[in-house]
């Protein structure tokens, strides 16, 4: 596993501002609540991509979906094909390839509402159940994040060091053009860890354990250092995801 640090800049718990009965998350530490937001916009990209439909067929090399998040993006990407023996394939074929194992690693600009950042992240991911006409497909393996230059302007600036890694287990997604489109089943944890430097006190660093489990609709529920809220996997581009109300209420 990766591990990537870099300096952040990113917003106060009023980040994660209240929803529209007025019901806010419930983070109690603001430094979880501003590294929250940015798993959350990692979630949101990763639903994306899982419930995007592959390129490879318009003969794009490495046609692995998920990018209509954020604004232009670089990096590498990576595909190898396998038939539901296990043997590897020269290229993808709708009806005879039972799983793609790809990486890919890029970057991206981010905005949500008044915070933005560029993001930089890997996924070494395998996606199987793809042989025939599937109904469903379901993602499992790892990746790292590594957030740059990003600012919360609510608030003020806040400066950190970053690193963040996760393992997708087990997530079941139907295929593009089902409804409903989110995923049915399965988790995804993450771990983060944060240094702030330049208080009056010292360096401050906090962790996150996050773990997300998916159950069919629009919210996610994730645990988050044992609290618990619902991260909307509709919200549209530029909108915080965290407006929900916690699970449980």
């Amino acid at each position: 596993m990766m591990s990537m640090k870099t300096l952040v800049c990113i917003g106060a718990v009023a980040a994660l501002a209240a929803c529209e009965d007025g019901v806010e998350p419930e983070i109690s530490d603001e430094m979880v609540a501003d590294m929250a937001l940015v798993a959350a916009d990692a979630l949101l990209e990763d639903v994306s991509l899982m419930t995007s439909s592959f390129g490879f067929a318009q003969g794009v090399h490495g046609g692995i979906p998920g990018d209509g998040i954020g604004t232009a993006r670089s990096g590498t990407r990576s595909a190898t094909f396998f038939d539901a023996s296990g043997n590897e394939q020269d290229g993808y074929d709708a009806e005879t390839t039972a799983s793609i194992h790809y990486f890919m690693e890029f970057e991206r600009s981010a905005n949500r509402e008044s915070w933005s950042a560029l993001i930089s992240r890997t996924r070494d991911m395998t996606v199987s159940g793809l042989e025939g006409a599937e109904a469903t497909r379901t993602f499992n393996g790892t990746g790292t994040d590594m957030v740059s230059r990003s600012r919360h302007l609510d608030d003020g600036d806040r400066s950190y060091t970053m690193d963040g890694d996760f393992t997708k287990s087990d997530v079941v997604v139907p295929v593009p053009g089902s409804d409903p489109r989110w995923p049915l089943s399965g988790t995804v944890h993450r771990t983060m860890t944060v240094t702030r430097t330049g208080t009056a006190d010292g360096d401050a660093t906090r962790t996150l354990e996050m773990t997300i489990t998916f159950d069919g609709d629009e919210t996610a529920t994730a645990v988050i250092n044992g609290e618990v809220i619902e991260i909307d996997l509709s919200a549209r581009h530029g909108e915080n995801p965290m407006h929900g109300r916690p699970a449980g209420r």
